[in-house]
């Protein structure tokens, strides 16, 4: 039993990575989204200032220790840069439009993340930090 349990993380390394990284990247996100939004009430701009924090650290720690990319920074940068502004504008819709309808921003700002994590994770793994064929 034991012996199972090992061989799927180690199977599954790259997703367990990925999900401590996310879940360090939302803490991120959130607090400085909260922060911000309360002292400007503009979505827009706390959710920038959030995702410029938060991005940051998760491309870096995706690149050297979720995926342990190899590729060349400007090839991955790019991509990630493609991935960032896909889902950074449909969770700021997204926000905007929950918060608009009267939802808490504190609330409103966890709502996309259960439809947006699996999205982004597939895109990470297959496009931006796909493994070269040997």
């Amino acid at each position: 039993m034991q012996q199972n349990v090992i061989t799927l993380v180690k199977k599954y390394s790259s997703m367990w990575r990925w999900a401590l990284v996310g879940v360090t990247t939302v803490v991120i996100d959130y607090l400085i989204f909260i922060s911000t939004y309360s002292v400007i009430t503009s979505v827009l701009i706390a959710n920038f200032c959030a995702g410029l924090f938060s991005i940051t650290f998760n491309y870096l720690a995706h690149y050297f220790w979720s995926f342990k990319s190899q590729a060349d920074h400007s090839n991955s940068g790019v991509k990630y840069l493609v991935n960032l502004v896909i889902f950074w504008s449909a969770g700021t819709l997204l926000l905007k439009v929950l918060i608009t309808a009267g939802i808490d921003p504190k609330i409103a700002k966890l709502i996309p993340i259960p439809f947006i994590a699996p999205l982004s994770f597939l895109s990470l793994k297959f496009f931006v930090f796909k493994k070269k064929a040997i």
